[in-house]
C-alpha cells in the first residue's frame, strides 16, 4: 500500500515538473517573440525616419531650387488667388513637385512635395515670401510732370486683370498743360492732378530701389544719343541675352518671354521700332519714330515724343522734367507728345515686372495679419 502511494507521488512531482517546464518554455518563446517584434519595429522606425529625413531635405532642396530660378515676368503675371506649378522632377525612386500660389499682390506660398513612388510616403515644406513692393507708388498709363498732348488717335486705357487699381488714365502734376485733340477716337481718358506727380522721387524711387541703383544693374546700358530696334534674338530655341534683345511680350512660351531686362540710356534715346519688355531708364528725350511694343514701366527724364503709327505700350509711361543732360539741344523740350496711333494701357503687373527683376522676394519669418496688407 505504501509503495503504491510513493509511485504516485512521484508521478505526479513528474506531470508537475513538465508543466512547469512547457510554462518555461511557452514564456520564453513570447519573450523571444516580443523581442524580436520589438527589434523589428524599431529597425522599421529607424528605416521611415531615415526614409522621411530624406524625403525632407530632397523637398527642402527642390524648394530653394526653383525660388533661385523663379522667373520674375512669371511671378508678377501669376493673378492672385491662383497656384501653379513651378517645377517638378522625377528620380527612379522619388518625384518632386514645387507649386506657388499667390495669395495677395505681394504675398506667395511656396510648396515643395518629395514622394516616395514605391509605397507613396511622401514628406513636404512650404515658405512664404514677399515682394517688397511698396502700396504707395502712383499708379496710370501715363504720368507726367510736364505738359502733355494727346492726338486724335491715341488710347489712354485702364487694365485691372492682375487686381491692381487705379483713379485715373493720366495723371499731371498741377502746373501741367493737357491739351486734347477735340477729334479724339472713343472716349477721352480720366485724368487726374496730384502733387507727388510732380515731386522729383516720384521719378527717381522704385519701390525700395533709387534712379543711381537700378543704372548701375542695368542689364542693357546704351550710348547717349542711340537709335535703337530692339527684337527678341534666339538660337537653338535659346534666349540670346545680347544688348539688341529686350525679351518678348508677345507670346508666355517665347523663349525670350522671362528675359525683362533693365535698360538705361544715359543721354537722349531714339526707339526706330522693335519689341520689348522690362524696365526703360532714359536721362534724357525719348523719341519713338516706329512701330514698337513693350510691356514695363518706361521713365524718361527729359520729355517722351511718340510719332510713329502701331505704339503699343502696356503698363507705365512716366515723364520727368529734369534730364542729366542740360546742355542737349532737347534740353527744353521736356514734353509728352503722342501724335499718331498710339496705345498706352495701364497694368500694374506689366509695369513693375522689370524692377521686380531686381528686387529679390524676401522670406517672411512672422505669420501675423499685417502681412497681409
Amino acid at each position: 500500500m505504501t509503495q503504491r502511494v510513493s509511485r504516485a507521488n512521484r508521478a505526479a512531482r513528474k506531470g508537475v515538473a513538465l508543466i512547469a517546464v512547457l510554462y518555461f518554455l511557452i514564456v520564453c518563446g513570447l519573450a523571444a517573440t516580443a523581442l524580436l517584434w520589438s527589434e523589428r519595429t524599431r529597425a522599421t522606425n529607424v528605416l521611415g525616419a531615415r526614409g522621411g529625413t530624406r524625403l525632407s531635405a530632397v523637398a527642402d532642396s527642390a524648394l530653394y531650387a526653383a525660388l533661385a530660378g523663379w522667373q520674375p515676368a512669371d511671378r508678377l503675371r501669376q493673378p492672385v488667388g491662383v497656384t501653379i506649378l513651378l517645377a517638378t522632377r522625377s528620380a527612379p525612386d522619388v518625384r518632386t513637385r514645387v507649386f506657388i500660389t499667390r495669395t495677395t499682390r505681394r504675398l506667395f506660398v511656396i510648396v515643395a512635395e518629395a514622394s516616395q513612388i514605391l509605397d507613396g510616403s511622401a514628406r513636404r515644406v512650404s515658405l512664404l515670401v514677399r515682394l517688397p513692393l511698396a502700396s504707395t507708388a502712383l499708379r496710370a498709363a501715363l504720368i507726367s510732370a510736364v505738359d502733355v498732348t494727346i492726338g486724335a488717335q491715341a488710347r489712354i486705357v485702364v487694365d485691372t486683370a492682375c487686381g491692381d487699381t487705379t483713379t485715373a488714365a493720366v495723371l499731371l502734376a498741377p502746373s501741367a498743360a493737357l491739351t486734347l485733340d477735340s477729334t479724339v477716337i472713343g472716349s477721352a481718358p480720366s485724368v487726374a492732378r496730384s502733387a507727388a506727380a510732380a515731386d522729383s522721387a516720384t521719378y527717381l524711387r522704385f519701390d525700395n530701389a533709387w534712379w543711381t541703383d537700378l543704372a548701375t544693374a542695368a542689364d542693357v546700358r546704351l550710348a547717349s544719343g542711340a537709335h535703337v530696334t530692339p527684337m527678341p534674338v534666339t538660337s537653338a530655341s535659346s534666349c540670346v541675352r545680347v544688348e539688341s534683345n529686350w525679351g518678348d511680350p508677345s507670346a508666355p512660351t517665347s523663349p525670350c518671354a522671362s528675359r525683362t531686362p533693365i535698360v538705361y540710356a544715359p543721354g537722349d534715346l531714339t526707339i526706330d521700332g522693335g519689341l520689348g519688355q522690362g524696365a526703360l531708364l532714359v536721362d534724357g528725350h525719348l523719341l519713338i519714330a516706329g512701330p514698337f511694343t513693350f510691356s514695363g514701366q518706361i521713365v524718361a527724364r527729359g520729355g517722351i515724343e511718340m510719332i510713329a503709327d502701331n505704339i503699343a505700350i502696356s503698363g507705365s509711361v512716366n515723364a520727368w522734367r529734369a534730364r542729366g543732360d542740360t546742355l542737349s539741344a532737347h534740353a527744353d523740350s521736356a514734353r509728352v507728345v503722342l501724335a499718331r496711333r498710339t496705345t498706352l494701357r495701364y497694368s500694374g503687373c506689366d509695369a513693375w515686372q522689370g524692377v521686380a527683376s531686381w528686387l529679390v522676394p524676401r522670406r517672411v519669418r512672422d505669420f501675423a495679419w499685417m502681412e497681409q496688407l
